[in-house]
């Protein structure tokens, strides 16, 4: 906690010396005397010569954070998978989130001065995008810190510096809201938490998903926190074995997660989360998107978590 709370008053302390004259140097962010430049997910200076008036985005993430931090005006296309805000819908589509469906020939046509991918992704289109000449960002943040400084990034990018700031400011101030009513939760009170991302297979949350951060944030633990990677495969007999006391997934899950299906599980009716039915879904773009959204996520989760704790 102690580092996103110096996140965050970092982040209150450039607002106000950007809005009274300033200096800001501390997302490590910089303008040129004739351009702007910022630093995306893999730590790469990303310069331009003027700030970008016709900006593609190849990720929903990004495209919700583009427009949170002011840069709707300058969007030109998107995919099929950006669905918000309501004006990402009617953008023109240059495929879908995967590599293999996007069109390398659609950008072309849009003369984009930026194209934001989701980073490791798209690396092999990235290359190709880079080889005629277009710039990239990659939008890959692991962490809330690294959604506020993508934010402050792609304002910076976009000549939105100061909505850029604010916008990360209100991020990273929702987050540690919440981090603060449940800061001095002892572990009796911190209930074990199982979240299913998939159901056949048993997936789950690794310690390197935000799924896992949201858990830990809103005051819960994660049992598979021990485990490497993202989004590890389980055993239906492991869960059983670290017996949660609260279950969540994301509602697109609908009623594979629910008690009745749960509860024919072998074994699985004795879990402490189907017995007592603490079994929860949460809005799967809330919680399953690293942009700005993602903080009301944060709030679905310690709802189902604390209810109790909830302004």
């Amino acid at each position: 906690m102690r580092t996103s709370t110096a996140r965050f008053r970092l982040l209150s302390i450039v607002a106000a010396s950007f809005v009274f004259g300033g200096v800001f140097g501390g997302a490590r962010l910089w303008a040129q005397a004739k351009g702007v430049s910022a630093v995306d997910s893999l730590g790469r200076r990303v310069s331009l010569s003027a700030p970008a008036r016709r900006i593609v985005s190849l990720s929903p993430e990004a495209t919700e954070t583009l427009y949170a931090v002011g840069a709707g005006p300058a969007m030109v296309a998107d995919t099929t998978y950006c669905d918000y805000p309501d004006a990402a819908r009617a953008l023109p589509k240059v495929g879908g989130f995967s590599p293999q469906t996007v069109s390398i020939e659609k950008i072309l046509t849009l003369k984009p001065d930026l194209v934001v991918t989701a980073g490791r992704l798209h690396a092999q289109l990235e290359a190709a995008l880079v080889k005629l000449g277009i710039r990239v960002f990659a939008y890959e943040p692991e962490n809330f810190v690294a959604i506020a400084d993508c934010m402050m990034s792609l304002g910076e990018l976009a000549g939105q510096k100061n909505q850029g700031i604010r916008a990360a400011a209100t991020f990273t101030a929702a987050i540690e809201k919440v981090k603060y009513l449940t800061s001095s939760l002892p572990t009796v009170r911190r209930p074990k938490v199982f979240w299913e991302v998939s159901g056949e297979p048993l997936m789950t949350c690794g310690r390197k998903s935000f799924a896992h951060q949201l858990v830990d944030a809103a005051g819960g633990r994660d049992i598979f926190a021990d485990l490497p990677g993202p989004w590890p495969v389980v055993s239906a007999e492991e869960v059983l074995t670290r017996s949660p006391q609260v279950i969540i997934g994301p509602d697109d899950l609908g009623e594979s997660l629910s008690e009745a299906r749960l509860a024919v599980k072998p074994g699985w009716k004795e879990i402490p989360a189907v017995r007592e039915g603490r079994i929860f879904l949460v809005p799967a773009d809330l919680v399953s998107r690293a942009g700005p959204r993602l903080a009301t996520g944060l709030l679905a989760v310690l709802k189902v978590i604390h209810p109790e704790l909830v302004p």
